[in-house]
């Protein structure tokens, strides 16, 4: 996390900072560091005990929320606060039955690109071996989520990227005249991520806790 030392930020924080940031990261697309300022809230939310779990959820609601109510600035902490500790609908289906494992409805449903078809194998492979009962689970598939979600980015090439990003810019509208060029450009690359991970609606943090039992703590 970028001004560990400045901002104070203990040693066993630092997990839980990286956490946040990859996650954020994968949400909005951009820089690799969280800002000085959503830096300094994150400390003050786990300095607070609230978990990592938490902050996902509420930054992903923030991000569900920006679809019907555009903003004119990147995707960060604060708009996330909001959201944090407020019970939310979770798109995760139920499992067929008990037998099953406990992460198994989240395994996407992949047609078309060979590649994009054994990335999802991939996840699926994770998701399959995850025990419920580790305490590390929801971590565990989190991480797997985003790995999936940034390969799959990635293996959309350059024409396939270029492509939501004009949608991204379509959604939009008027609001990317209200802006300056880097910020546009931060909010297209945003929106076209939020349509890439459209496409598969159960790859949530939410989704994740509601099959995995897991219960937030709020925004204490």
């Amino acid at each position: 996390m970028q001004g560990d030392q400045d901002l104070g930020v203990p040693p066993h924080h630092r997990e839980a900072a990286e956490e946040v940031r990859a996650h954020l990261c994968s949400l909005r697309g951009g820089g690799l560091f969280l800002s000085p300022m959503d830096s300094l809230k994150l400390v003050q939310w786990l300095d607070r005990g609230v978990r990592v779990g938490d902050i996902v959820v509420a930054l992903e609601r923030a991000a569900a929320a920006r679809r019907t109510k555009r903003s004119r600035l990147p995707l960060t902490l604060g708009a996330a606060s909001r959201h944090l500790g407020k019970a939310g609908h979770s798109a995760a289906p139920r499992r067929a039955e008990e037998a099953e494992p406990a992460l198994a409805p989240l395994v996407p449903g992949v047609d078309g690109d060979p590649a994009v078809r054994e990335a999802a194998s991939r996840l699926a492979a994770v998701l399959h071996g995850i025990d419920p009962d580790d305490a590390h689970a929801e971590t565990h598939a989190l991480a797997a989520i985003r790995v999936f979600l940034d390969e799959v980015w990635a293996l959309l090439g350059e024409a396939g990227r270029l492509e939501l990003h004009d949608r991204a810019r379509e959604e939009l509208g008027d609001l990317l005249h209200l802006v300056d060029e880097p910020t546009a450009l931060a909010l297209v690359e945003e929106t076209a991520r939020d349509l890439l991970r459209q496409r598969w609606p159960a790859l949530t943090a939410a989704s994740v806790r509601d099959l995995l039992g897991v219960r937030g703590t709020g925004a204490s």
